[in-house]
């Protein structure tokens, strides 16, 4: 299991990259799409709940 702080940090890593090729805006990164394009590293639970903290303090 990943450690809760590596996952928000995985995940914001993941969006500034989708976000700085120009192939993805922030709003449209969806959970599922970052469970897709990490292999399945991360569990789509925990996905969800750390992006949806991480959009709360945007």
């Amino acid at each position: 299991m990943i450690a809760k702080s590596d996952i928000e940090s995985r995940i914001k890593e993941f969006m500034n990259n989708e976000a700085r090729s120009c192939s993805m805006d922030f709003g449209c990164i969806t959970p599922l799409y970052i469970y897709r394009m990490q292999g399945g590293a991360m569990t789509l639970e925990e996905i969800e709940v750390e992006l949806a903290h991480i959009n709360a303090g945007r």
